[in-house]
């Protein structure tokens, strides 16, 4: 008897080994590497540093946080990296998928537990039976041990799962730190183009004071009344407005980039707007193909590693199937082995198999339930991989046609160059008057002004298809570590 129970055992047990290695090897076949952060010293263990770990902080960029320090593009995305409030999210995210796999590795061992039970008759209907036990009526204190082992299949492929999350977790953080890169490339290119406007519109109003000065003149010489005096003071006005209007732009994309950087928006930060001329650099849309670049992105990783999860969660679902066993040690006898009425109880270890046997379908709707999810995942990368194909297309039309309107701009102002040049010659000869020499000289510094913010346009067309073929990104992260399925 006890030869054939061991025989079954060990038929199970073989069983539980082949299902394993079958999910293992499926599991293979619809699996990708995980994806890493960079291998850089600014993010070795954690994403987001403490800011008051600034030793760590200064091997990646040394006086990170000297208040005297000028930032170039690249000193702000890794400051933004260690401390920004838009990376907070994804980096809490992430421990807390490393800390349920860690809890996940521990659920394949059995959990042991203590079973202290004190026991008492509620009614004492046999107290003057003959043959009662001398402890009849007595508070009685038991103390037993259980064991319930974890189903192996199940917890084998829940560790992946949780696997698989802790990878999506980093795809997900990795791909807000390339958000944040974005933004902040968008904020130097505007500021850049913004000191650059400051500089043409303040070359304006020395046109505006001479205006003035020349219709003075006239009404001194003339008599006239005030009219043009008036018109050319208005005039003056507008053009410093238009200054100061330029000036607070200039304050609003520092203080977005304060916010965005996680730096007070008090505080003084100077930055390096000319380290904008090289974001750009290098990258030439034109000669990559989207379906290459589409793999590149954190978007693939993402749906691909959910594909992985519903091939998983498949397996938890098919392992419900498969029996609890569970160890207890307690002095409750099978039955036709009673404790004795006299003399030491026994204790006893017992082994127990549950089997389910009708469930209604619960265990075959999760079974079918996983393989929608699947299904799922699977059209959802499709939908996702048509959109990218679609932005690809809508970012080289927009580029194409913010490279028209700069190019448009710029016949502009030569047009307007020329127009003041034949102004400029007429005015020396004696057969232009000033007022005319004075407004296509302004004319000619709108239209510079003009070229400059046509320039901007082009520039963040060619950034943001330059991030959504993940160029960007690369520099700073590298590219996603894969398999492709």
């Amino acid at each position: 008897m006890q030869k054939s129970c061991f025989w079954k055992i060990l038929q199970l047990g073989f069983l539980v080994g082949v299902v394993l290695c079958l999910g293992a090897c499926a599991s293979q076949k619809a699996g990708i590497k995980s994806p890493e952060l960079p291998a850089k010293h600014w993010l070795e263990s954690v994403p987001g540093v403490p800011v008051e770990n600034k030793d760590k902080l200064n091997l990646a960029i040394k006086n990170l946080y000297d208040p005297s320090k000028t930032f170039s593009f690249e000193d702000s995305v890794y400051l933004a990296i260690q401390q920004s409030p838009m990376l907070v999210n994804s980096a809490v995210n992430l421990e807390i998928k490393r800390l349920a796999l860690t809890d996940s590795v521990w659920r394949y061992l059995p959990e042991p537990r203590m079973l202290f039970t004190i026991t008492n008759n509620i009614t004492r209907f046999n107290e003057d039976t003959r043959y009662v036990s001398g402890d009849y009526g007595r508070t009685k204190f038991d103390v037993g041990f259980r064991c319930d082992f974890p189903n192996p299949v199940g917890t084998y492929f829940e560790h992946q799962v949780r696997k698989g999350l802790v990878n999506m977790a980093i795809s997900t953080h990795r791909k807000a730190v390339g958000e944040a890169i974005f933004e902040i490339a968008k904020i130097y290119l505007r500021l850049q183009s913004l000191k650059e406007i400051l500089e043409a519109k303040q070359a304006v109003l020395p046109l505006g004071k001479e205006m003035k000065q020349f219709w003075q003149q006239v009404e001194v010489v003339e008599g006239r009344q005030g009219v043009q005096l008036n018109l050319a003071d208005q005039h003056q006005r507008e053009l410093e407005l238009t200054v100061e209007k330029t000036k607070m732009e200039l304050t609003m994309e520092k203080t977005r980039l304060k916010i965005l950087l996680g730096v007070e928006a008090h505080h003084k930060l100077e930055v390096d707007a000319a380290s904008a001329n090289a974001i750009l650099t290098g990258f030439n849309g034109y000669n990559l193909k989207w379906e290459d670049r589409w793999q590149t992105t954190e978007d693939d990783v993402l749906l691909r590693g959910q594909i992985k999860l519903a091939d998983y969660n498949i397996m938890v679902a098919w392992a419900q199937y498969m029996p609890q066993m569970s160890l207890e040690a307690n002095k409750q006898p099978p039955a036709g082995q009673a404790q004795p009425s006299g003399g030491e109880e026994d204790v006893f270890l017992h082994l127990t198999f549950d089997f389910p046997l009708i469930d209604w379908g619960r265990r075959y709707r999760g079974v079918q339930t996983a393989r929608m999810e699947k299904a799922q995942a699977f059209h959802e990368m499709a939908r996702k991989r048509t959109e990218y194909s679609n932005r690809w297309l809508q970012a080289e039309q927009a580029l194409a046609l913010a490279d028209n309107n700069l190019k448009i701009a710029t016949t502009q102002l030569k047009t307007a160059e020329l127009q003041y040049k034949e102004a400029l010659i007429a005015f020396k000869e004696g057969t232009e008057e000033f007022p005319v020499v004075t407004n296509l000289h302004e004319q000619m510094a709108n239209a510079k002004i003009h070229v400059i913010e046509t320039e901007l346009e082009y520039k963040l067309a060619y950034l943001k298809w330059m991030y959504l073929a993940t160029s960007l990104q690369e520099r700073f992260l590298g590219l996603p570590l894969k398999n492709l399925m």
